[in-house]
């Protein structure tokens, strides 16, 4: 099992999820039943899958000084992430998304960034990245300066010192910032984005053949998320395409921030294309399985569930990727397998 920290950089925020029935016209309200109120953020909520999976996981990034941060800190320290790289703002009010969750499971995001932007480049120490196992960046970290500047600056400390990178696009940074995209994916060992943002990046070309743009350009992995299609996984040896696997979707806020989780440990584990592939599609599909992100999102065991139920309906290499994640996966924690 790999055990070198992996630092995670990006927005760390408060997610209120709202399920409705419909979105209300201009000037009407909308009513709600339920409501979840949980830490979210792209890479809070791939840090938080990989601290279930036993990955040693660090956060870089900034929250206010108010009572969402003061939930934030607490609700981390029950875990076993690294909270020492999250910088206070006292002058900014943390991060705040407002979700709201319709009955086929599409979430609609709206967010206030706040003290997110907020992380400099002077936050970014040299001797924690040349520590780490991995260095993951949100997209939505180049969106404005001076976190884009934080960002780029954590990527070159882990270029001079042979640090993995690894990004996870977002469609809006894509549209928003395509050079300083550009710019990372071309130093970057792993790339998760989406087929919207392989439509953009390569002039609507196909899966593949934008894969292997990717892989020219040295990537050495390429996760491509179809939502309810399943996804597309490649390195230079091939491409696999994983099936869509069989749950009852609820919500899907996070789905892909837990995608991005299992393609990292497969990566980071030398799991096989297609066990990599089937663990992130996997973890994708349990994360829509439950309202909000973050600590909701399902255990262990409900992984083996989930992979334990998988047929004789899915094709051979899906099978054989199971057996291979179960003995990566459980090779210490035999006792979880019914």
């Amino acid at each position: 099992m790999h055990n070198k920290e992996v630092l995670l950089l990006g927005d760390i925020n408060m997610d209120t999820v709202w399920p409705l029935p419909e979105f209300p016209v201009p000037g009407r309200d909308g009513l709600v039943d339920q409501l979840n109120v949980e830490i979210g953020g792209a890479v809070v909520n791939s840090a938080i899958v990989l601290d279930k999976l036993g990955i040693s996981t660090g956060i870089i990034g900034c929250v206010g000084e108010d009572v969402w941060a003061n939930r934030i800190r607490e609700a981390i320290a029950q875990s076993k992430i690294n909270q020492a790289y999250l910088k206070t703002r006292k002058d900014y009010i943390t991060g705040i998304t407002f979700i709201v969750v319709t009955p086929d499971g599409e979430r609609t995001m709206f967010s206030y960034r706040g003290a997110n932007v907020q992380l400099t480049s002077e936050d970014i120490a040299e001797d924690v990245i040349k520590q780490a196992g991995l260095l993951h960046i949100s997209g939505y970290a180049l969106l404005h300066p001076p976190q884009k500047d934080a960002a780029q600056q954590a990527v070159e400390f882990a270029r001079k010192h042979k640090i993995p990178i690894s990004i996870d696009t977002g469609l809006e940074p894509v549209l928003m910032q395509p050079q300083e995209m550009w710019d990372i994916l071309n130093t970057t060992d792993i790339c998760i984005t989406g087929q919207q943002e392989i439509a953009e990046l390569f002039n609507n070309s196909s899966l593949e053949n934008g894969a292997a743009h990717l892989l020219s350009m040295g990537i050495q992995i390429a996760a491509i998320k179809l939502g309810a299609r399943g996804s597309y996984v490649a390195t230079e040896k091939g491409g696999f395409y994983c099936p869509p696997f069989k749950v009852n979707v609820i919500d899907t806020t996070g789905a892909g921030d837990s995608f991005t989780a299992g393609i990292l440990f497969g990566w980071l584990n030398e799991m096989s294309l297609e066990a990599t592939a089937v663990l992130a599609s996997a973890l994708g599909a349990l994360a829509s399985t439950v309202f909000g992100a973050g600590f909701s999102f399902p255990e262990k065991q409900d992984l083996l569930d989930l992979l334990g139920s998988i047929q004789g309906e899915y094709a051979q290499d899906v099978r054989n990727a199971v057996s291979e994640i179960v003995s990566c996966l459980f090779e210490k924690d035999r006792g979880l397998i019914k």
